[in-house]
């Protein structure tokens, strides 16, 4: 072949298009077997499965589509299990530095008499037009400052409800993390699928009005419940919306008055505002995001070493069998509110970069 031509010169289009067609075929030949291996090797400690920084380089060059799907995500979840995992510390603090200078957990992730002081406005992050004029009664019911403002935790357990954590024996593993974030009230009835440690749950009001009346009359229905979890902070979205305020307030009181060691406390408006600009500039354009997505990035700022359990938005398991949507029921979500897939597709990008681990299927 003459040095003057190039290849691309000498091969003859037809060909070419064929070559780069076997060339593309490969490629996915060669990352599914990857994944073969890795399935069957994976509990032969003689036997190298491929290292970080070869699986890095062969998913460097994938995107994020507009639209996320059940094929999508089941793909990139073979990918992911083809590879072992490697934390990232300068990638996750990246995220830190970035969120920090954005939303900083540590002061706003929670209302408090620091960073809410008597007279000042609360503006309802999902409702801008409805404002709270700080007054006494609600100074009261705030902590002095932030519970979450001493040094990063060092392990961070942040555990969704999918119906993946049915049959996952993942509870002790688990309940092995230093702080243990659990969401909506869940059930407390799969401890060796999902542990029994919590440091946050969050309570949307509506569970509060579908659960428990709102607790317009009876409140030790809630108390008894609240006590199953053990001594945990948990986390309202009061100042949202204005219909959430009374409700949460509501909350607050009854494990006032009961002998609960556990405490009510509430988002800051201010907090997931800017949360959720930093996301709609970075190009995630929802009407809300999850509590889910918004408890993730807060642990992002939080901790040093952050697993996700739970959170596979399918009917189906990376494996193929059906699932229910929570570990405990088949309740669908409002999908107007959220984008669950999406959230979930940056969930994997962030355990491709060493940000987070993303654990899926048994422990």
């Amino acid at each position: 072949m003459p040095n003057s031509i190039s290849r691309e010169e000498y091969v003859k289009p037809g060909l070419l298009k064929t070559y780069k067609l076997w060339v593309m075929l490969l490629a996915i030949a060669v990352i599914s077997l990857a994944s073969m291996c890795f399935l069957a090797l994976n509990d032969r400690p003689d036997i190298k499965v491929p290292e970080a920084e070869v699986c890095q380089e062969l998913l460097s060059n994938i995107t994020q589509p507009q639209m996320v799907n059940e094929d999508w995500s089941l793909t990139h979840v073979k990918l992911m299990q083809s590879c072992r995992w490697k934390f990232n510390a300068t990638a996750l603090a990246q995220y830190r530095e970035k969120l920090g200078s954005c939303c900083n957990a540590s002061a706003w992730l929670v209302a408090t008499r620091d960073n809410t002081p008597l007279g000042s406005e609360l503006v309802y992050d999902g409702q801008l037009s409805k404002r709270l004029t700080v007054n006494r009664n609600l100074l009261e019911m705030l902590p002095e400052k932030s519970p979450f403002r001493d040094p990063l935790y060092k392990t961070c357990a942040v555990v969704g409800n999918g119906g993946i954590l049915r049959n996952s024996s993942c509870g002790s593993e688990i309940d092995r993390h230093q702080f243990v974030i659990r969401f909506n009230l869940p059930s407390v009835d799969f401890p060796e699928d999902v542990g029994r440690k919590s440091s946050i749950v969050t309570v949307n009001p509506s569970i509060l009005q579908h659960r428990f009346n709102g607790l317009n009359r009876r409140r030790l229905p809630f108390v008894k419940a609240a006590a199953s979890y053990g001594k945990t902070w948990f986390l309202l979205p009061a100042f949202s919306y204005s219909s959430n305020t009374e409700p949460s307030y509501r909350a607050f009181y009854a494990l006032q008055g009961s002998a609960s060691q556990s405490h009510a406390i509430f988002f800051h408006p201010r907090y997931l505002s800017a949360l959720s600009k930093y996301w709609h500039d970075h190009g995630f354009h929802v009407r809300r995001l999850s509590s889910g997505f918004m408890l993730v990035n807060a642990a992002l700022e939080l901790c040093e070493r952050i697993t996700l359990y739970g959170f596979w938005p399918f009917s189906v398991h990376p494996d193929g069998h059906s699932l229910p949507h929570h570990y405990y029921d088949n309740v669908l979500p409002n999908s107007r509110a959220h984008i669950m897939p999406k959230e979930f597709s940056y969930y994997v990008d962030m355990h491709f970069h060493g940000v987070l681990q993303l654990h899926l299927g048994q422990c």
